[in-house]
Protein backbone atom coordinates (compact mmCIF):
# COMPACT_ATOMS: atom_id res chain seq x y z
CA UNK A 1 0.00 0.00 0.00
CA UNK A 2 1.59 3.37 -1.02
CA UNK A 3 2.33 5.13 1.92
CA UNK A 4 1.65 8.61 0.29
CA UNK A 5 -2.07 8.49 -0.72
CA UNK A 6 -4.13 9.87 1.87
CA UNK A 7 -7.36 8.02 3.51
CA UNK A 8 -9.88 10.49 4.03
CA UNK A 9 -12.74 8.33 4.89
CA UNK A 10 -11.19 6.15 7.81
CA UNK A 11 -9.57 8.65 9.54
CA UNK A 12 -6.02 8.54 11.22
CA UNK A 13 -4.37 5.30 10.94
CA UNK A 14 -3.22 4.17 14.42
CA UNK A 15 0.47 4.24 15.90
CA UNK A 16 0.61 0.86 16.80
CA UNK A 17 4.12 1.41 18.97
CA UNK A 18 2.58 4.30 20.62
CA UNK A 19 -0.09 2.41 21.56
CA UNK A 20 2.37 -0.42 23.12
CA UNK A 21 4.66 1.80 24.56
CA UNK A 22 1.92 3.59 26.49
CA UNK A 23 -0.49 2.73 28.81
CA UNK A 24 -4.16 2.98 27.86
CA UNK A 25 -5.75 5.86 29.03
CA UNK A 26 -8.86 5.11 32.13
CA UNK A 27 -12.50 4.82 30.47
CA UNK A 28 -14.32 8.42 31.70
CA UNK A 29 -17.62 6.71 32.89
CA UNK A 30 -20.40 9.72 33.23
CA UNK A 31 -22.75 7.43 34.29
CA UNK A 32 -22.00 3.90 35.44
CA UNK A 33 -20.90 2.02 32.19
CA UNK A 34 -21.62 4.74 29.67
CA UNK A 35 -18.52 6.20 28.96
CA UNK A 36 -18.13 10.05 27.59
CA UNK A 37 -18.52 10.42 23.43
CA UNK A 38 -20.89 7.43 23.40
CA UNK A 39 -24.24 6.58 23.25
CA UNK A 40 -26.91 4.80 25.21
CA UNK A 41 -30.70 3.76 25.88
CA UNK A 42 -32.47 4.13 28.17
CA UNK A 43 -35.51 1.51 27.52
CA UNK A 44 -39.04 1.00 29.31
CA UNK A 45 -42.65 0.78 28.95
CA UNK A 46 -44.54 4.27 28.71
CA UNK A 47 -45.72 5.84 32.27
CA UNK A 48 -43.07 3.76 33.87
CA UNK A 49 -40.96 7.36 34.98
CA UNK A 50 -38.15 7.35 32.96
CA UNK A 51 -38.41 11.20 32.07
CA UNK A 52 -38.24 11.65 35.86
CA UNK A 53 -35.25 9.86 35.90
CA UNK A 54 -33.84 11.47 33.63
CA UNK A 55 -34.53 14.78 35.08
CA UNK A 56 -33.09 13.45 38.54
CA UNK A 57 -29.78 12.31 36.59
CA UNK A 58 -29.88 15.67 34.75
CA UNK A 59 -30.01 17.83 38.29
CA UNK A 60 -27.34 15.20 40.20
CA UNK A 61 -24.88 15.60 37.46
CA UNK A 62 -25.69 19.67 37.03
CA UNK A 63 -25.09 20.28 40.79
CA UNK A 64 -22.23 18.01 41.39
CA UNK A 65 -24.08 15.58 43.54
CA UNK A 66 -23.99 12.56 41.41
CA UNK A 67 -21.89 10.59 43.95
CA UNK A 68 -24.10 11.05 47.16
CA UNK A 69 -27.08 9.56 45.67
CA UNK A 70 -26.72 5.78 44.66
CA UNK A 71 -29.77 6.63 41.96
CA UNK A 72 -27.90 4.10 39.13
CA UNK A 73 -26.61 1.79 42.23
CA UNK A 74 -23.92 1.39 44.49
CA UNK A 75 -21.16 1.53 42.37
CA UNK A 76 -20.07 5.06 41.67
CA UNK A 77 -16.27 4.83 42.39
CA UNK A 78 -15.46 4.51 38.39
CA UNK A 79 -17.84 7.91 38.05
CA UNK A 80 -16.07 11.78 38.28
CA UNK A 81 -19.13 12.88 39.71
CA UNK A 82 -17.90 15.88 42.55
CA UNK A 83 -17.93 18.85 40.15
CA UNK A 84 -20.96 20.44 38.35
CA UNK A 85 -21.27 19.34 34.93
CA UNK A 86 -23.16 20.86 31.82
CA UNK A 87 -26.52 18.64 31.27
CA UNK A 88 -28.42 19.36 27.98
CA UNK A 89 -32.08 17.54 28.21
CA UNK A 90 -34.16 17.86 25.58
CA UNK A 91 -38.33 16.97 26.60
CA UNK A 92 -40.10 16.18 23.12
CA UNK A 93 -43.01 15.40 25.65
CA UNK A 94 -43.28 17.20 28.42
CA UNK A 95 -44.80 20.89 28.82
CA UNK A 96 -42.71 23.62 30.80
CA UNK A 97 -45.55 22.91 33.92
CA UNK A 98 -44.87 19.60 34.43
CA UNK A 99 -40.92 19.99 34.27
CA UNK A 100 -41.21 22.71 36.95
CA UNK A 101 -43.72 20.55 39.29
CA UNK A 102 -41.11 17.44 38.79
CA UNK A 103 -37.47 19.98 39.68
CA UNK A 104 -39.54 21.18 42.59
CA UNK A 105 -40.80 17.29 43.05
CA UNK A 106 -36.96 16.40 42.97
CA UNK A 107 -35.19 19.35 44.80
CA UNK A 108 -37.37 18.56 47.79
CA UNK A 109 -36.41 15.00 47.78
CA UNK A 110 -32.84 16.35 47.89
CA UNK A 111 -33.10 18.32 50.87
CA UNK A 112 -35.78 15.22 52.92
CA UNK A 113 -32.91 12.84 52.25
CA UNK A 114 -29.73 15.35 52.83
CA UNK A 115 -28.19 14.78 49.64
CA UNK A 116 -27.32 18.16 49.61
CA UNK A 117 -23.78 18.40 51.30
CA UNK A 118 -22.47 20.21 53.97
CA UNK A 119 -20.95 24.11 52.92
CA UNK A 120 -22.92 24.37 49.66
CA UNK A 121 -25.87 27.47 50.26
CA UNK A 122 -29.17 27.41 47.95
CA UNK A 123 -28.41 30.27 46.85
CA UNK A 124 -24.95 28.34 45.39
CA UNK A 125 -27.20 25.13 44.98
CA UNK A 126 -29.19 27.30 42.73
CA UNK A 127 -26.61 28.71 41.22
CA UNK A 128 -24.95 25.21 39.96
CA UNK A 129 -28.28 24.44 38.13
CA UNK A 130 -29.03 27.64 36.49
CA UNK A 131 -25.25 27.91 35.03
CA UNK A 132 -25.61 23.56 33.86
CA UNK A 133 -28.27 22.24 32.96
CA UNK A 134 -30.26 23.38 29.29
CA UNK A 135 -33.58 22.41 29.98
CA UNK A 136 -35.92 22.42 26.62
CA UNK A 137 -39.31 21.35 26.34
CA UNK A 138 -40.96 20.79 22.93
CA UNK A 139 -44.02 19.47 24.13
CA UNK A 140 -46.89 21.95 21.81
CA UNK A 141 -43.68 23.02 19.84
CA UNK A 142 -43.28 22.06 15.93
CA UNK A 143 -41.93 18.91 15.58
CA UNK A 144 -38.40 18.32 15.30
CA UNK A 145 -36.58 15.83 12.82
CA UNK A 146 -33.64 14.56 13.05
CA UNK A 147 -33.44 13.27 9.71
CA UNK A 148 -34.58 14.07 6.28
CA UNK A 149 -36.50 12.02 4.19
CA UNK A 150 -33.23 10.98 2.15
CA UNK A 151 -31.69 9.54 6.14
CA UNK A 152 -29.58 12.89 6.51
CA UNK A 153 -29.08 14.76 8.90
CA UNK A 154 -31.23 17.93 9.42
CA UNK A 155 -30.44 21.59 10.65
CA UNK A 156 -31.75 20.65 14.08
CA UNK A 157 -28.57 18.24 14.39
CA UNK A 158 -26.26 21.11 13.92
CA UNK A 159 -28.39 23.26 16.53
CA UNK A 160 -28.07 20.18 19.05
CA UNK A 161 -24.57 19.82 18.62
CA UNK A 162 -24.24 23.81 19.25
CA UNK A 163 -25.97 23.32 22.30
CA UNK A 164 -24.18 20.21 23.32
CA UNK A 165 -21.25 22.10 23.19
CA UNK A 166 -18.89 21.19 26.17
CA UNK A 167 -21.66 19.07 27.89
CA UNK A 168 -20.83 16.17 30.00
CA UNK A 169 -24.38 14.21 29.39
CA UNK A 170 -27.22 14.88 26.68
CA UNK A 171 -30.34 13.65 26.73
CA UNK A 172 -32.81 12.79 24.36
CA UNK A 173 -36.43 11.98 25.50
CA UNK A 174 -37.80 10.32 23.22
CA UNK A 175 -36.87 8.53 20.27
CA UNK A 176 -40.01 8.68 18.43
CA UNK A 177 -40.81 12.16 18.82
CA UNK A 178 -37.28 13.33 16.81
CA UNK A 179 -37.94 11.18 13.62
CA UNK A 180 -40.43 10.30 11.09
CA UNK A 181 -38.92 7.41 10.05
CA UNK A 182 -39.81 3.77 10.41
CA UNK A 183 -38.66 2.59 13.71
CA UNK A 184 -38.47 -0.93 12.21
CA UNK A 185 -36.46 -0.70 9.56
CA UNK A 186 -32.96 -0.69 10.05
CA UNK A 187 -31.55 1.73 7.98
CA UNK A 188 -33.50 4.67 8.68
CA UNK A 189 -32.84 3.41 12.47
CA UNK A 190 -29.04 3.21 12.04
CA UNK A 191 -28.80 6.24 10.39
CA UNK A 192 -31.16 8.26 13.41
CA UNK A 193 -28.51 6.93 16.07
CA UNK A 194 -25.68 7.57 14.02
CA UNK A 195 -26.76 11.68 14.28
CA UNK A 196 -26.35 11.05 17.96
CA UNK A 197 -22.90 8.72 17.73
CA UNK A 198 -22.16 12.28 16.15
CA UNK A 199 -23.20 14.50 18.83
CA UNK A 200 -21.46 12.50 21.49
CA UNK A 201 -18.46 12.48 18.87
CA UNK A 202 -17.85 15.79 18.44
CA UNK A 203 -18.77 17.06 21.75
CA UNK A 204 -16.94 14.49 23.75
CA UNK A 205 -20.34 14.03 25.87
CA UNK A 206 -22.95 11.12 26.67
CA UNK A 207 -25.40 10.86 24.99
CA UNK A 208 -29.04 9.24 26.96
CA UNK A 209 -31.75 8.37 24.72
CA UNK A 210 -35.27 7.42 25.86
CA UNK A 211 -37.22 4.66 24.15
CA UNK A 212 -40.30 2.56 24.96
CA UNK A 213 -39.97 -1.34 25.18
CA UNK A 214 -42.20 -3.41 23.33
CA UNK A 215 -45.37 -4.37 24.09
CA UNK A 216 -44.18 -8.28 23.83
CA UNK A 217 -41.26 -8.02 26.06
CA UNK A 218 -43.35 -7.84 28.83
CA UNK A 219 -45.45 -10.06 28.35
CA UNK A 220 -43.16 -12.35 27.75
CA UNK A 221 -40.93 -11.95 30.55
CA UNK A 222 -38.01 -10.09 28.60
CA UNK A 223 -38.26 -6.66 29.96
CA UNK A 224 -34.97 -6.41 31.33
CA UNK A 225 -32.78 -7.34 28.17
CA UNK A 226 -31.40 -5.46 25.50
CA UNK A 227 -34.00 -7.13 22.93
CA UNK A 228 -36.90 -5.43 24.61
CA UNK A 229 -36.68 -2.02 23.30
CA UNK A 230 -38.90 -1.31 20.28
CA UNK A 231 -38.30 -1.29 16.53
CA UNK A 232 -35.32 -2.41 14.63
CA UNK A 233 -32.44 -4.33 16.67
CA UNK A 234 -30.09 -1.88 14.84
CA UNK A 235 -31.20 1.05 18.27
CA UNK A 236 -29.61 -1.40 20.54
CA UNK A 237 -26.97 -2.59 18.38
CA UNK A 238 -25.74 0.57 17.43
CA UNK A 239 -25.90 1.77 21.47
CA UNK A 240 -22.46 0.75 23.41
CA UNK A 241 -25.04 0.78 26.91
CA UNK A 242 -28.95 0.36 27.74
CA UNK A 243 -30.37 0.58 31.02
CA UNK A 244 -34.21 -0.53 30.97
CA UNK A 245 -36.57 0.91 33.62
CA UNK A 246 -39.67 -2.07 34.16
CA UNK A 247 -42.22 -3.34 37.03
CA UNK A 248 -40.12 -4.55 40.14
CA UNK A 249 -41.03 -8.46 40.42
CA UNK A 250 -42.09 -10.03 43.26
CA UNK A 251 -39.23 -12.15 43.75
CA UNK A 252 -37.16 -9.13 44.40
CA UNK A 253 -39.31 -7.50 46.41
CA UNK A 254 -39.79 -10.12 48.72
CA UNK A 255 -35.46 -10.03 49.13
CA UNK A 256 -36.15 -6.17 50.29
CA UNK A 257 -39.28 -7.36 52.43
CA UNK A 258 -41.58 -5.52 50.57
CA UNK A 259 -44.97 -6.46 50.00
CA UNK A 260 -49.17 -5.80 49.46
CA UNK A 261 -50.11 -2.26 48.32
CA UNK A 262 -46.61 -1.10 47.94
CA UNK A 263 -45.79 -3.12 45.26
CA UNK A 264 -47.07 -0.65 42.62
CA UNK A 265 -44.66 1.65 44.11
CA UNK A 266 -41.65 -0.12 42.68
CA UNK A 267 -39.61 -0.16 39.78
CA UNK A 268 -36.50 -1.78 38.81
CA UNK A 269 -33.20 -0.45 36.91
CA UNK A 270 -31.51 -3.22 35.31
CA UNK A 271 -28.25 -3.09 33.01
CA UNK A 272 -29.63 -4.96 29.55
CA UNK A 273 -26.12 -3.95 27.86
CA UNK A 274 -22.45 -2.72 28.31
CA UNK A 275 -19.92 -2.96 26.24
CA UNK A 276 -17.10 -1.36 28.51
CA UNK A 277 -18.30 -2.71 31.64
CA UNK A 278 -19.12 -5.87 33.50
CA UNK A 279 -23.31 -5.93 34.06
CA UNK A 280 -24.28 -5.05 38.01
CA UNK A 281 -27.19 -6.05 40.25
CA UNK A 282 -30.49 -4.20 39.45
CA UNK A 283 -31.42 -1.65 41.11
CA UNK A 284 -34.89 -1.05 43.04
CA UNK A 285 -36.53 2.09 43.03
CA UNK A 286 -38.99 3.32 45.01
CA UNK A 287 -41.84 6.34 43.53
CA UNK A 288 -42.34 8.84 46.32
CA UNK A 289 -44.01 11.85 46.42
CA UNK A 290 -44.21 14.24 42.69
CA UNK A 291 -43.11 10.95 41.11
CA UNK A 292 -39.57 10.95 42.39
CA UNK A 293 -37.54 7.75 42.20
CA UNK A 294 -35.68 6.99 45.22
CA UNK A 295 -33.15 3.92 45.53
CA UNK A 296 -33.52 1.52 47.87
CA UNK A 297 -30.50 -0.29 49.38
CA UNK A 298 -30.37 -4.12 50.37
CA UNK A 299 -30.47 -4.15 54.08
CA UNK A 300 -26.99 -4.84 54.69
CA UNK A 301 -26.04 -1.89 52.44
CA UNK A 302 -28.95 0.73 54.01
CA UNK A 303 -27.54 -0.39 57.63
CA UNK A 304 -24.16 0.39 56.29
CA UNK A 305 -25.13 3.69 54.86
CA UNK A 306 -26.77 5.11 58.16
CA UNK A 307 -23.56 4.36 59.83
CA UNK A 308 -21.57 6.07 57.35
CA UNK A 309 -24.15 9.39 57.76
CA UNK A 310 -23.89 9.35 61.33
CA UNK A 311 -19.92 9.55 61.32
CA UNK A 312 -20.09 12.27 58.01
CA UNK A 313 -23.50 14.49 59.03
CA UNK A 314 -24.57 16.22 55.67
CA UNK A 315 -25.91 20.18 55.72
CA UNK A 316 -29.52 21.11 56.80
CA UNK A 317 -32.45 21.89 55.12
CA UNK A 318 -32.11 25.69 54.16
Amino acid sequence: MSENRQVKALGQRLNIEYLLKNPAPAIDYVLPGLPAGTVGLLVGPGGMGKTMLELQLAVLLAAGLAGRDPLLGLDQASVDSDEPQKVVMVAAEEPPEVLWTRLHAIVRSLELRDVLPDGVTWNEFLERLKTNLFLFSLAGAKRLTLLSPELEPTETVEELLWVAEGARLVIVDPLRQLHLADENASGPMSAVMSVFKRVASQTGAAVLVAHHSSRASAAQGYGDTADASRGSTALKDDARWQVNLLPAGRDLLKKYGVGGTDEAQYVVLADAKGNYAARRVPVLLKRTAGGVLVPVLPPSSAEQGLTNRRRNPTRSQP
